[in-house]
């Protein structure tokens, strides 16, 4: 089967799907494209105009938690439990990653300091809940790497940056277990190797074109004069 990747460098909904690819060594084509001026075919075969999509020789599929789940199961070993019910918490808890995944974004385009310090508080709510269930280590299950994993793994890299020109927002006093398990996934190679070398770089510009809140930690002098026009 011939797999072609269709991305975006910064997303993190990429990114997940791409820790998968890297973690399985499964060969695969990518091709990036510009969402602010998507090309004409893209357009015609994603039925959400978003990625990521996945051209299976030529049959499209989209959302990345159904091409993770994809890629699982044409790809063995499994990166999933056997068992049914640990199964179903395993999908529960990637479902609630798309939660924290949106408070992550909503951290880069809030204006105020107040809603920026309010979006935080809720984000860390959702992580005190990740914190209690969290029973294993290194990774979500025990020793096995899961889809789990390459869910979370994007979320700590954006937070680590945000952390580098912000102030600590995962404190191992408050998340013993959640920064051993982010260490953990941040040091994976598979991981490290699932975006462009850039990305640093590219999530700060897009925290400089978004504008909001936490772009004053900035410098205008790095990053030009403030954009008049914000794009998300």
């Amino acid at each position: 089967m011939a797999l072609k990747f269709v991305s975006y460098k910064a997303c993190p909904f990429v990114q997940r799907v791409a820790i998968t690819l890297q973690y399985k060594d499964v060969d695969y084509d990518i091709e990036y494209i510009d969402l602010g001026n998507p090309p004409d075919w893209f357009l015609s075969i994603s039925p959400l105009k978003k990625v990521p999509i996945m051209i299976v020789d030529d049959t499209v599929i989209f959302e990345s938690v159904v091409i993770n789940e994809y890629i699982d199961e044409a790809y063995p070993p499994t990166l999933q439990p056997k068992d049914l019910l640990l199964k179903a918490i395993n999908r529960s808890w990637v479902e609630f990653s798309n939660n924290i995944s949106l408070y992550t974004f909503q951290l880069t385009i809030k204006e105020g300091k107040i809603d920026f310090e309010s979006t935080l508080e809720e984000l860390l709510d959702d992580f005190d809940r990740v914190e209690e269930y969290l029973w294993a280590e290194p990774f979500f299950n025990g020793k096995q790497f899961s889809l789990v994993d390459a869910s979370y793994a994007p979320i700590f890299q954006r937070l680590n940056y945000l952390e580098q020109i912000y102030k600590p927002i995962i404190e191992k006093d408050r998340y013993p277990r959640l920064t051993n398990w982010k260490d953990n996934l941040l040091s994976l190679k598979a991981v490290k190797e699932s975006t462009v070398a850039e990305i640093q770089n590219l999530y700060y510009q897009l925290l400089w074109t978004r504008q909001g809140y936490i772009s004053n930690y900035l410098s205008e002098k790095e990053y030009g004069k403030r954009p008049t026009k914000k794009l998300y």
